[in-house]
């Protein structure tokens, strides 16, 4: 079953999973240590990260690893940065500059 599966899909759920588990984190940093709460964030996080690190691990049988690699942390950064923005954080000019070159890195790495 997993090798009718598209190598492109094990990097994008290798991104959108990363993506979700930082945003988890983020979530459950605002509760406090060791309760119910933080534990669940936590260990969601977890998990989305431990099926993250599959879907890497299945996308490198197909690519190298010198591509794989930027294109997931790229990806992955656009994402987050795009839920700072909807959570209010602030973005100015430094982090459009550097949304725009990940953006420009991705293309390049793509077509290499």
């Amino acid at each position: 079953m997993i090798t009718k599966i598209s190598p492109v899909a094990y990097i994008i759920a290798g991104i959108a999973s990363t993506s979700i588990a930082q945003v988890g984190l983020k979530i459950g940093s605002s509760s406090e240590v060791l309760s119910k709460r933080w534990l669940m964030y936590l260990c969601a996080s977890g998990i989305t990260y431990l099926f993250s690190f599959v879907c890497y691990y299945l996308a490198l049988r197909h690519y190298d690893v010198s591509k794989i690699s930027p294109i997931m942390m790229i990806g992955t950064m656009l994402i987050i940065t795009m839920y700072g923005f909807y959570s209010g954080e602030n973005i100015n000019g430094m982090r459009m500059a550097g949304i725009a070159l990940a953006i420009s890195c991705i293309v390049v790495m793509s077509n290499s």
